[in-house]
């Protein structure tokens, strides 16, 4: 009897299925935490969940976890930011393996939209990379993190460059990056480092290639979308987070400060919950703001979630052909195929509807029957947590730690579709080859 070979969905699914199973009953045991604040399982799973899946949503402060245990999730957050599957391709090809056609196709699902001749400078660029990125980062946060940490800098700095790459958000104090909102060197490179890390291998790949050839090989066009959306969404993230919280929360700060909250204010929003104000406190608009920012999140390839930038661009073009009575969807110089197009409106239904039995769920949970004011305003701080947890975010406005076990859950399922792709884990579990179809007469229908 033959089996059935796995796709490349189905082993990304199950490969981080099993790392967070992994990492939970590790977090869970006496070791993992100090005397008194053992894990329960339920609170290992969110936390390993919310490692692999580089969010950043906790529920318990740092200084729960023992060093093991805080090794534990560094592990698991570097694992999960590059993507499980790339360890294993990566030292099976450094012993001297054969990388097979499945695995190519592995590769190719996780960094490329593009054939490449050659997976082994890939995969080995990417490593190679990340390797290098987070090294200068770290050293650069230990310089930063010296006055107040001392020698504890190196380890600090290490630990917050893996994170803010991967776009984990996980931090060693209980107030993330509060305490050092006015340090020039901490918040300019957590920063950068998210940015590195969210923009994809592919588009950093072909803008060094072009910059080290003296050919000028043409940048493809998901390097330019990518390129320009990060660009504009960070343009926006920052005006929009300053405008809306200038007499709010950066009202008496200094001006280093305020500087510095708009910043990451901006830039966190894009899979990374590292934040250096107090999100409890910001405005309902700003809230709703950053929501929209993490609905999007960071771009295919990189160690973000969200529904990326490039299918923002895709349905912007969309959007704009239509209202335009364009037939033909265009961007940059060149056409979108139907494929393209079907699948951006595809994972936008999905993601979209994704969060909102989420938060039907947990506003279930929490309230039950209840209602009211305070429900009311409950219910957008729950809301926030769940498109952060799509997003893999990891930002907060503190209520995590006081959900429901029950509401624990609902976020872990989110942060794993967040993570795989709500598209990528349909595939996954529907694991259905295309299959011939009917022609049918066409029909119009009135939309709108």
């Amino acid at each position: 009897m033959r089996h059935k070979r796995a796709n490349p969905a189905q082993v990304m699914a199950l490969s981080f299925a099993v790392t967070i199973l992994a990492g939970s009953l590790l977090l869970s045991q006496p070791w993992a935490a100090i005397p008194g604040k053992k894990l329960s399982f339920v609170e290992a799973l969110f936390t390993a969940t919310s490692a692999t899946c580089v969010t950043g949503l906790t529920v318990r402060p740092p200084e729960h976890f023992t060093v093991a245990g805080q090794l534990v999730i560094l592990l698991l957050i570097q694992v999960g930011g590059l993507g499980v599957m790339t360890f294993g391709l990566f030292f099976t090809l450094l012993l001297g393996g054969r990388l097979s056609l499945f695995g190519r196709q592995l590769v190719m699902s996780s960094f490329s939209s593009e054939p490449w001749e050659d997976f082994w400078p890939l995969l080995r660029t990417v490593v190679g990379a990340t390797l290098v990125v987070e090294t200068v980062g770290a050293l650069l946060l230990t310089v930063g993190f010296w006055q107040e940490k001392g020698v504890m800098a190196l380890p600090w700095g290490f630990f917050h460059a893996i994170s803010a790459f991967c776009n984990a958000g996980f931090g060693l104090h209980p107030d993330s990056l509060i305490p050092f909102r006015g340090n020039a060197v901490v918040n300019l490179t957590v920063g950068l480092l998210i940015i590195t890390g969210g923009v994809g291998f592919l588009p950093l790949a072909e803008v060094f290639e072009r910059w080290r050839s003296r050919q000028r090989r043409p940048i493809s066009l998901h390097s330019r979308l990518v390129l320009l959306t990060t660009a504009a969404l960070l343009v926006i993230g920052w005006l929009g987070f300053a405008l809306l919280e200038w007499r709010n929360i950066l009202a008496p700060l200094p001006a280093e400060e305020k500087v510095w909250a708009v910043w990451l204010g901006g830039i966190t929003p894009r899979t990374a919950g590292f934040a250096n104000v107090d999100y409890g406190a910001l405005t309902p608009g700003t809230l709703l703001f950053t929501m929209a920012l993490m609905f999007v999140g960071a771009s295919p390839g990189s160690t973000g979630g969200g529904i990326k930038t490039t299918t923002l661009a895709v349905l912007v073009a969309l959007v704009l052909a239509r209202v335009r009575s364009h037939r033909k969807v265009t961007a940059l110089g060149r056409r979108f195929s139907a494929d393209t197009l079907g699948a951006a409106v595809t994972l936008l239904v999905l993601a979209s509807s994704s969060i909102l039995l989420a938060a039907l769920a947990i506003s279930v949970v929490e309230h039950g029957h209840g209602g009211g004011m305070a429900a009311h305003a409950r219910f957008l701080r729950e809301a926030f947590d769940v498109v952060s947890a799509f997003g893999t975010v990891g930002l907060s406005t503190g209520i995590t730690p006081s959900l429901q076990p029950a509401s624990w859950i609902v976020l872990v399922v989110m942060m794993y579709v967040g993570r795989i792709g709500p598209l990528t884990l349909s595939v996954a579990l529907l694991g259905r080859a295309p299959q011939p179809e009917p022609e049918l007469a066409e029909e119009s229908v009135m939309v709108g």
